[in-house]
């Protein structure tokens, strides 16, 4: 009986720490910093937003070669991207708001301004909406305007009982005129959403987010989740017009959705579903590197029980997956079991992203554990940087990395 009561607590302590593992995978050694370096990474300088409202570029040596503060008074820095100019594209939000945002959310959470500045830590561009919250993903396009993922907040009651925050999308000037609008609802039909998911939607899911990471609460009702969009670079050498140049790939969580916009007609002519589970990042690989032309993408693998209108199971492990939109075909993915690690030591319930190196690595942010890791293309992990930058929330640390992006060894010194 003894042996049995023994054998019981041992198992369900394996199940337990199973369970707490897939739940909050850790990264693979717990320090902080650097914590791995092996021959073949991609040199250059990654460049993060922190939750302690700064971000930094860290050299291949783990070391902070910039740090950059907020260039307003009271504000902090959320999502910050490096531009090619040398200057950086970054979300701000006021210091007590973004002390108000639970789970890390305040990197994702809607705000009223973005902001580029340039490495002396001046402010050189800022745009200011007051008509629509601006939320996660923003991007400087080719023609210099920038793309901003946006919500509005409407009332529909043949689609929905609850108020919709709806997804919208806006190219802005560098005037800050607002030149292109396009709204998820207008094309609503054009998702195909299946019958379950309308009715889920039309009685509000049933119940409000509460998993982490969860936005704070507001009135309206957050029925898709738009978290990325990028404009399709030139030069990819497409004829398909699904795929031709400014053409906008985004990503809709909560239905496990990725669609392409056509920029001229507003049309969603291309879309994939279920393939991946809350995927973020959702870009497609630009020219001049391996991949070119294929989309990547984070794939979670969760989207909470409360907010999955396709009803597609989640699962304790997250992915980067390269599909050829052509053939919808994934020609290569990444996870923990290539490391030779357990499948659910990557994993990252939200936020995070990846990027192709030019030497064939893949630069992967898994965003809920702060880690940064490059892996060659077979899954060998040649360096790590888990971010030791965090803020105090109660009990907990949050040191949270929305996204992460690599840059050029001759970036900080770049001419503008």
């Amino acid at each position: 009986m003894g042996q049995d009561i023994f054998r019981c607590k041992w198992l369900t302590g394996v199940v337990s720490s199973l369970l707490a593992a897939a739940i909050g995978a850790a990264p693979s050694v717990f320090p902080t910093g650097m914590t791995i370096s092996k021959p073949g990474v991609q040199p250059g300088y990654v460049v993060f937003g922190a939750p302690d409202g700064s971000a930094y570029a860290i050299d291949v040596k783990g070391q902070v070669a910039a740090k950059w503060s907020a260039p307003e008074a009271n504000t902090l820095i959320g999502y910050a991207r490096p531009l090619a100019n040398g200057n950086l594209l970054a979300r701000t939000s006021v210091a007590r708001q973004a002390a108000a945002a639970a789970g890390g959310y305040a990197e994702a959470a809607a705000v009223p301004s973005s902001v580029e500045f340039g490495q002396d830590g001046k402010l050189v561009w800022k745009y200011t909406d007051s008509v629509r919250g601006l939320h996660h993903d923003l991007e400087r396009m080719e023609n210099g305007n920038t793309l901003f993922v946006c919500a509005n907040d409407i009332d529909r009651p043949d689609i929905s009982k609850r108020k919709l925050r709806d997804d919208c999308l806006i190219e802005v000037d560098k005037a800050g005129k607002v030149v292109w609008e396009w709204k998820t609802i207008d094309h609503l039909d054009e998702l195909g959403l299946p019958q379950e998911a309308k009715d889920a939607i039309m009685n509000g899911y049933g119940g409000t987010r509460t998993g982490l990471g969860a936005p704070p609460a507001t009135s309206a009702f957050d029925y898709l989740h738009m978290n990325a969009a990028s404009p399709i670079p030139s030069g990819l050498g497409y004829t398909d017009p699904r795929f031709r140049a400014g053409n906008i790939v985004v990503s809709y969580r909560y239905i496990n959705t990725i669609a392409v916009i056509d920029r001229a007609s507003g049309k969603i002519v291309w879309k994939m579903v279920g393939v991946s589970i809350g995927q973020h990042h959702t870009h497609f690989i630009p020219p001049g590197l391996p991949g070119a032309g294929h989309l990547l993408v984070f794939d979670n693998g969760l989207v909470d029980e409360n907010t999955n209108p396709m009803r597609i199971s989640s699962r304790p492990n997250s992915r980067v997956l390269e599909i050829d939109p052509l053939t919808d075909k994934i020609v290569w993915h990444y996870s923990a079991d290539m490391s030779n690690r357990p499948i659910w030591t990557f994993y990252s319930h939200y936020i995070s992203g990846a990027q192709r190196q030019p030497n064939g690595n893949t630069l992967i942010c898994e965003g809920a554990n702060g880690r940064i890791f490059e892996v060659t293309p077979a899954g060998e992990i040649v360096w790590e940087f888990v971010n030791p930058y965090a803020k105090k929330e109660g009990n907990s640390t949050d040191n949270t990395v929305f996204r992460a992006a690599k840059v050029p060894e001759g970036w900080l010194q770049a001419k503008k």
